[in-house]
């Protein structure tokens, strides 16, 4: 249920006003605490702060334990951080009526809500906002309305995945829901799925159809058209396999991996558990982790399928190496700074960002490292680059044992086109 109490101090209260306060109550919900990440229960009350960047009109409220973070109003500095890596959301599909229209129903925000200054003196929840500046209406559409540029959607059997873009970032991505056959059909027939967006239910769990009707005619959920993309799972028949490494060589590799990763930070053994499962073609748990988690897991994997990336006498090897296909420039960075701190000063394994001209001696010399790390956009240009160049390239053209594809690296005119040469593939 929402959040029926809240701890609030006396400045609070008085900036926002009851009305305010009735309205986060209705659209916050008690999961994890945006402090430590652990459940917040249902009966004691979570404590509400809220954080105001000075001049931009604009602040977040976000629910926490008691104990973790105590009820405050406090003044930010602009520009500050706005991620918010321990929030939660759910996501659901149906068929609307009348005409069975197949919509992805998302609640983005259960603990944090967005708040915008109305005027000198008040305050308004405003969570919707950024979804309407990217083109999602308030409006339920009486006719079939454009597709939202900024939204994309991928159908993989019987789930499906949303993701919101902005500027080349994945602002959200909503992964791996499950979708019954009835809708997903109706999302094939159509190309595309209403997406609706709203903070007002407990999309978890089953609620009256009503309801869900009842907030589309207050002009309280974001509406928009994805477009369905064709991205392609990795099949059986290329997805990575236990045997393609004998159990003493993957031991050893992740051996000296889990050496490099743990002069700075340990992983835990979760995180090596969802490697290993990866290494026998279960995706799943790599696709659950988040941030450093994801980066270890995805390393471990990394260094053991670059061991092939060169012969004896250190040459670069034909078909070899690993590429790593993010979903966007910042992703790319981070998973390339990560990479590298690892393995810097390592004589054995080399890992590269590209970005420079395909042709040149820079951006030829960085295809050739052991592992690989661009977006999706640049693997294109290199593979287009590489077929029309000609013998002097042959190795580049035929560079790429594995391709990890991080969840959201779609690229025009698609993932297939790109991965399919890939003897192995992952979707992670």
């Amino acid at each position: 249920m929402a959040v029926s109490r809240l701890r609030t101090d006396a400045v609070t209260k008085g900036r926002l006003g009851p009305r305010v306060i009735a309205d986060l109550k209705a659209g916050l919900w008690p999961v994890d605490c945006q402090s430590c990440g652990r459940p917040l229960g249902r009966w004691p009350a979570a404590a509400l702060e809220v954080v105001a960047e000075e001049g931009d009109g604009f602040a977040v409220a976000s629910l926490h334990h008691p104990r973790c973070r105590r009820p405050a109003w406090q003044d930010g500095q602009p520009g500050a951080s706005v991620e918010r890596p321990l929030l939660s959301w759910r996501a659901g599909c149906t068929l609307l009526p009348p005409s069975g229209l197949p919509t992805f129903l998302v609640n983005p925000s259960y603990e944090c809500a967005l708040l915008r200054r109305a005027d000198d003196t008040g305050w308004r929840v405003a969570t919707l906002e950024p979804f309407v500046a990217l083109g999602l209406a308030l409006d339920f559409p009486s006719r079939r309305p454009p597709v939202v540029p900024a939204l994309s959607a991928a159908l993989d059997g019987d789930r499906i995945s949303v993701d919101v873009r902005h500027e080349g970032g994945v602002l959200h991505a909503w992964h791996d829901v499950p979708i019954g056959a009835d809708v997903a059909d109706a999302v094939r027939a159509s190309g595309d799925v209403l997406v609706a967006v709203t903070t007002l239910l407990d999309v978890s769990k089953p609620f009256p159809l009503d309801v869900l009707l009842a907030l589309l005619g207050a002009r309280r959920v974001a509406l928009g058209p994805a477009r369905l993309t064709s991205v392609r799972r990795s099949g059986t028949d290329r997805a990575l396999r236990a045997d393609d490494f004998s159990a003493d060589v993957r031991r050893r590799s992740f051996a000296l991996a889990y050496g490099l990763l743990s002069l700075s930070r340990p992983p835990r053994d979760a995180v090596v558990a969802a490697a290993l499962a990866l290494c026998e073609g279960d995706e799943a748990p790599v696709r659950e982790l988040r941030g450093h988690a994801k980066l270890t897991a995805l390393f471990l994997v990394s260094h053991l399928y670059a061991l092939g990336s060169r012969d004896a006498a250190r040459a670069v090897r034909r078909g070899g190496g690993v590429h790593v296909i993010a979903p966007d420039a910042v992703r790319a960075k981070e998973y390339a700074d990560f990479f590298a701190a690892l393995l810097e000063g390592a004589r054995t394994m080399t890992v590269a960002r590209l970005g420079a001209e395909p042709l040149s001696a820079e951006g030829g010399a960085a295809y050739l490292a052991d592992i690989v790390i661009g977006t999706g956009e640049e693997f294109a240009a290199c593979c287009a680059a590489y077929r029309e160049a000609g013998p002097e390239f042959a190795l580049h053209a035929g560079r790429g044992r594995l391709a990890l594809l991080v969840e959201g690296s779609g690229t025009d005119p698609g993932p297939e086109a790109l991965t399919r040469r890939y003897p192995r593939l992952a979707v992670v």
